[in-house]
């Protein structure tokens, strides 16, 4: 069972700061700002490793223009273009969005931050899997190379991502599988791969990502039943937390994980870049 989900800004505090810690290896770094955190990859230029998180910068004119150039500063000596991820809930100024356009920022990306209320729906799905006995659930081995290349084929797919970043991603899914509360997850029917998820435990929450199922075996449902085998994974490990990321506008995935007991955190977090 989890604790009641309090929806304030400690928690969206929390979800922000997790999630930068789950993407904080592999070399990266999350160095705490005083009053923002900064994942960076010295190795990577791709903004997506390289952004300040959980921003709580002063509300008046002349202190945040000066946190805002103190930030320019900190990317161009990183070498990295300025890029700043808003918290769902919580942080400061209340205006961040509309003052970082205004200096110049833009927007590249938005997600709806959602952590689980209820346990309810996503267990009862999970044990749906002993009715259906061509489906079995496999999670990927530190040493399992060719369990991970059928799941970097099946993200290749589901998220409409070029074939050659097959190889890249397989090394991904081994780096996920062999770190400490990592799990990857494959679904298969009848031995056909079909669906894909992760899952990342630490400091007592669990992010869940990457979930996807191949186009062609899409309305069975396979994507919302390995994520509630993921949760359930997660609940047997004791954690008081666990969220996950839906890309903003999407309503119909949100639907559905409101159906599996997650509830919205806040507002749309925004990626913004200053080019």
């Amino acid at each position: 069972m989890l604790p009641p989900l309090v929806v304030d800004p400690v928690l969206g505090e929390r979800l922000a700061i997790h999630e930068a810690q789950v993407h904080a290896r592999g070399g990266r770094e999350l160095r705490d700002l005083g009053d923002a955190w900064l994942l960076h990859d010295p190795a990577d230029p791709e903004p997506f490793w390289n952004r300040v998180v959980a921003p709580r910068w002063p509300s008046d004119e002349a202190g945040f223009e000066a946190r805002i150039d103190d930030l320019i500063t900190l990317f161009a000596t990183l070498g990295r273009l300025p890029h700043v991820r808003t918290m769902p809930l919580g942080g400061a100024p209340h205006d961040l969005e509309t003052r970082l356009i205004r200096a110049g920022f833009r927007i590249v990306g938005r997600d709806r931050a959602m952590a689980l209320a209820d346990t309810g729906p996503a267990l009862a799905v999970a044990r749906t899997i002993h009715g259906r006995p061509n489906l079995r659930v496999e999670e990927v081995g530190p040493s399992s190379a060719s369990s991970a290349m059928d799941v970097a084929r099946v993200l290749v797919e589901a998220f409409d991502v070029e074939t050659d970043r097959v190889p890249a991603l397989a090394a991904e899914t081994l780096a996920a599988s062999r770190r400490d509360g990592g799990a990857v997850l494959l679904l298969l029917d009848h031995d056909r791969p079909v669906a894909a998820a992760r899952r990342v435990t630490s400091g007592g929450a669990s992010y869940l990502s990457s979930i996807g199922t191949i186009p062609a075996a899409r309305g069975h449902g396979y994507a919302t039943l390995l994520t509630a085998i993921a949760i359930s994974g997660a609940l047997d490990q004791g954690v008081g937390l666990i969220h996950l990321l839906a890309e903003a506008g999407m309503v119909r995935t949100e639907r559905l994980y409101r159906r599996m007991g997650f509830e919205p955190v806040g507002e749309p977090i925004a990626d913004l870049l200053l080019r």
